[in-house]
């Protein structure tokens, strides 16, 4: 074979090997469809769609945290609200309140208190459609220390996020050590809150690896389902305009903001 021709076959035999590799698996198969979700009951919280849709839903698309090494602390009661965001386009809005008991303060200062409070409100906002028999992720909104002077959340879609399982289903999502700020990636992370925050390599866990989200759809602000949450003795109200202590309330310690205004925010 001359030179040319064995040349011509190398590219012929890399074109074929290209059209070959399988496409990306997309989106989450397996859930509730369109029909079942829409205008179906039990829906408690009165927006159109289902309790179970939006528990199913929900907890598919539940994010893997990223925690880094060294962290002293992700102790977290997740809750989460949906609602749907575009019925014509089968679009569902998802907020998890990943309710952290504590921010430790910020590591690279060597003094663990600086900065640190009681409660944690960190969040994270899905958008997800339907179609064709399967559930994608289109965007995502991760709280890194909102409206602080060191705010870096933002949006991401779904081509900037990194996926702990099928492409564009649950997103693996990077906590930053201690502060428990949330990036799409290590980078982004070790950049964020002006190099203060940091991901060094840890442990993966869903969000709520215990119990699933089950039993914690809070509902909205103008319909509640759940609102005033105790544990220890200690209550939380998580839709009031209240600060967030994270069923911790130390004496000499601040508290975290409340959720109230980040659920209104988004819709809820």
């Amino acid at each position: 074979m001359t030179p040319v021709l064995r040349s011509h076959a190398r590219v012929w035999v890399l074109v074929l090997s290209l059209l070959s590799v399988p496409a990306l698996a997309q989106g989450i198969p397996n859930l509730p469809s369109a029909e079942a979700c829409w205008g179906q009951s039990p829906d408690a919280d009165g927006d159109g769609v289902s309790d179970s849709c939006e528990l199913q839903v929900a907890s598919a698309f539940m994010p893997t945290l990223w925690i880094a090494q060294g962290e002293k602390g992700v102790a977290r009661r997740p809750y989460f609200a949906a609602r749907p965001l575009n019925s014509a386009l089968r679009t569902l809005r998802i907020f998890y309140l990943a309710a952290y008991q504590e921010d430790h303060g910020i590591p690279s200062l060597g003094i663990f208190n600086v900065f640190a409070h009681d409660g944690d409100s960190e969040f994270q906002v899905l958008d997800v459609h339907y179609t064709d028999g399967r559930w994608y992720l289109d965007q995502a909104f991760l709280s890194a220390h909102l409206e602080t002077a060191c705010d870096s959340s933002g949006w991401y879609g779904y081509a900037q996020l990194e996926y702990s399982g099928a492409y564009r289903g649950a997103p693996r999502i990077y906590v930053a050590g201690n502060k428990h700020g949330a990036y799409n990636s290590k980078a982004a992370c070790d950049r964020g809150c002006y190099f203060t925050d940091s991901c060094s390599q840890g442990r993966q866990e869903v969000l709520d690896p215990g119990n699933q989200l089950a039993g914690r759809n809070v509902g909205s602000v103008s319909l509640p389902l759940i609102n005033a949450v105790t544990v220890n003795g200690q209550t939380e109200r998580l839709l009031d305009d209240v600060e967030f202590k994270g069923w911790d309330d130390q004496a000499g310690k601040s508290n975290s903001t409340p959720y109230r205004a980040r659920l209104v925010r988004f819709g809820f």
